[in-house]
């Protein structure tokens, strides 16, 4: 009895977990995902535009010209008429040096050009007694045919070409003289140390009595302040539409209340390979000299594409680890697009890419939207 009731119990106990069995596959057949929800997005158009941009680079101040002035002759330092601060004008006399050995040279190169001289006067005094003397010869014999022998007058024409011959060695030697006396000339000028433009002396390294010369450090360092120049290395991307004779405005840190004015002179056109900036020039009017040579400043950079370019909002723009892409619906379905971006003002992004003027991108990009996905466009 005891059998027959186990195996009662165990038909009942299988036939209950069958029943279960059913009834669950019946509900999992139940259960399939409902279709996926459609999706609303709010959009902007894409907009096309050539903004003029600005942005805030760094600069620096630099002389207009920068020199030293040495001594090209050795001399000592008979007087310094200059001193560190000092404002020059150009051809002023900054310092007088002495060469008792210039003076001689150039006394003994006069008189090798007096000598050469009185040279040349006797040897052109030869060719006009002799010339006077042919010629006296030559009308003889055409006056009375047979009255000069034939070779009188031919020694009279040797004669007067020889002379001619002696003075023009005699004046090569008299120019040769002259050239001497034009170098040790110069060479004495040099004693005289001026200045080659206008301009302040920033630096003086010599004092009176010292001798100065070639080999010698430089006497001064003369700068240009008025005007300045302006260096900006411009970074290769908004080195774009950059016009000479463009004014722009920059401060500096000594006078942040102050806004200064620099015109656009030189570009170089040329991108430094290893900072990717291209440097260009501003100079700068300094009339008070309120500006100095190596001061930092920060200049309003203006730039602008050459063509207009295409814009969306900057949080329509969707930033992932290989690409950079915008969402553009299109027929009701998402079209994703990699693009490239550039500047970006006023909440906008330059973008380049598959993109035209007016097309509707989602306003705020989703990473969860996909390419062909359906979508409702927001009213």
């Amino acid at each position: 009895m005891r059998l027959t009731d186990t195996n009662r119990f165990w038909a009942a106990a299988a036939g209950l977990a069958l029943a279960a069995g059913g009834v669950g596959c019946g509900r999992a057949r139940s259960s399939a995902p409902p279709a996926a929800a459609v999706r609303t997005v709010s959009v902007a158009a894409v907009v096309e535009q050539q903004p003029r941009l600005q942005t805030d680079l760094p600069a620096e101040l630099s002389a207009y010209q920068d020199t030293t002035l040495q001594a090209r002759v050795p001399g000592f330092i008979q007087h310094l008429y200059a001193d560190r601060g000092s404002p020059v004008k150009a051809g002023q006399l900054l310092a007088q040096l002495e060469a008792p050995d210039l003076v001689a040279q150039r006394a003994e190169a006069e008189h090798r050009l007096s000598s050469a001289k009185a040279l040349r006067l006797e040897a052109q005094a030869a060719v006009d007694r002799d010339q006077a003397t042919r010629e006296r010869l030559h009308a003889a014999a055409e006056a009375m045919p047979g009255a000069v022998a034939g070779n009188d007058l031919h020694v009279a024409d040797q004669t007067v070409a020889a002379d001619e011959a002696e003075a023009a060695s005699r004046e090569a030697a008299e120019q040769a003289a002259q050239a001497a006396v034009n170098e040790q000339t110069a060479r004495e000028s040099y004693l005289r140390v001026v200045a080659p433009f206008t301009g302040v002396v920033i630096r003086r390294n010599a004092s009176a009595g010292t001798l100065a010369g070639p080999s010698a450090p430089p006497l001064f360092e003369l700068q240009q302040l008025d005007p300045l120049r302006l260096t900006v290395d411009v970074p290769e991307a908004e080195a774009v539409g950059i016009r000479l004779g463009e004014k722009l405005s920059f401060k500096v840190a000594n006078q942040p209340e102050r806004e200064f004015i620099g015109t656009v002179a030189r570009i170089a056109h040329s991108v430094r390979p290893e900072s990717r900036t291209m440097p260009v020039e501003l100079d700068v009017p300094n009339p008070g000299l309120v500006l100095a040579p190596g001061m930092y400043a920060r200049v309003q950079w203006r730039f602008q594409r050459t063509q207009p370019s295409l814009f969306v909002p900057a949080t329509a723009v969707m930033h992932g680890t290989e690409r950079t892409e915008v969402e553009v619906v299109e027929g009701g379905r998402i079209r994703r697009v990699t693009v490239t971006t550039g500047f970006s003002y006023g909440g906008l992004v330059e973008v380049f890419g598959a993109l035209r003027a007016a097309e509707p991108v989602v306003a705020s990009a989703d990473e969860e939207l996909q390419s062909g996905q359906q979508v409702q466009v927001a009213h």
